[in-house]
């Protein structure tokens, strides 16, 4: 394709750098582009040195490879802070649990739920001891409660009682306290026998009684609940005895042997309203009204029978 002088339009030679006729310079197009890629491509010299650059490793660490250094350091470290702070948060959480566990191990705590005002209001009280307290008991003589003889039977559970105990005391006075009437001996029994029947029955497979305080924490049979109760009236100047019984189920029809206790008072339990009406045991001119300590609802006087022939004592121990 002929080429033109851009100046005065004379025909020139693809090889001219300037026009003949007019000396206007001539610019090649194609061989600008040449020389920008060629400006642009690294040189075969170039390239080698850099693949020298490569292929060699300095000594001195390139910018690139010591910012992914900084960047796998601020990893650790927040991997590491992340460990502390969640052993951190789990020693705050697990410290406080396990001390709380400790305390509560070493300082136990039985919140009862029980009736006053004869059976017509509920409440609640918490008895608190110390562990060294119910261990202790372990080392005192526990001996067997089982005999041919009732009254001997009676006695051995009687020397389960504690009405002296300063914890038994204070039980007591504090359950007193809350009764509408506390001048009123048979609401303050009634409390007392509530309090007692809350706490629950829990039948034994050896004839060992336990004292009143361990089965305050650890419930007991019909002779645990017995001594519990007899030390409770008694730390607040009633007199009582522990009752050893024969007693007819009338559900299974058949004769077992029980205990409880008798409650002297010098006039007739009239709270409750079933029937048969209150009963009592005469020892020496006295009555003592008979006490179910083993189920909730039962107040003094009250038979768990329906008939008095169903209910016999066979001994019984005065509680000092």
């Amino acid at each position: 394709m002929a080429k033109f002088c851009t100046a005065c339009g004379k025909p020139v030679q693809p090889d001219w750098n300037a026009c003949t006729y007019c000396g206007h310079r001539i610019y090649h197009e194609l061989k600008q582009i040449s020389q920008i890629s060629a400006i642009q491509k690294p040189s075969v010299k170039t390239r080698k040195l850099i693949e020298a650059a490569v292929e060699t490793p300095s000594e001195q660490v390139s910018p690139f490879k010591m910012e992914g250094v900084r960047r796998k350091r601020l990893k650790r470290s927040q991997i590491t802070a992340i460990i502390i702070g969640v052993n951190v948060i789990l020693a705050a959480i697990i410290i406080p649990l396990v001390s709380i566990a400790v305390y509560n191990y070493n300082h136990p705590e039985r919140r009862v739920q029980f009736y006053i005002n004869n059976g017509m209001t509920s409440t609640s009280y918490t008895v608190k001891t110390s562990r060294s307290t119910l261990n202790s008991y372990v080392y005192k003589p526990h001996p067997l409660h089982v005999h041919w003889d009732p009254n001997y039977t009676a006695s051995i559970i009687e020397s389960y009682c504690t009405p002296d105990e300063e914890e038994i005391i204070q039980i007591a006075r504090d359950i007193s306290l809350k009764c509408i009437d506390s001048n009123d001996s048979e609401e303050v029994i009634n409390a007392l026998l509530s309090f007692t029947q809350a706490i629950g029955y829990k039948s034994d497979n050896i004839d060992l009684a336990k004292y009143p305080l361990e089965t305050i924490f650890r419930q007991g049979d019909c002779e645990d609940l017995s001594v519990l109760f007899g030390s409770l009236v008694v730390t607040l100047g009633y007199n009582a005895i522990i009752v050893i019984l024969d007693v007819y189920d009338e559900t299974r029809r058949q004769w077992f042997g029980h205990a409880g206790v008798g409650v002297n008072l010098s006039f007739t339990p009239t709270a409750h309203l079933s029937y048969p009406p209150s009963h009592s045991f005469n020892i020496d001119s006295y009555e003592y009204w008979i006490c179910e300590t083993t189920a909730q609802g039962w107040m003094i006087g009250q038979l768990p029978t329906s008939d008095l022939a169903y209910y016999l004592m066979e001994g019984y121990a005065f509680i000092n």
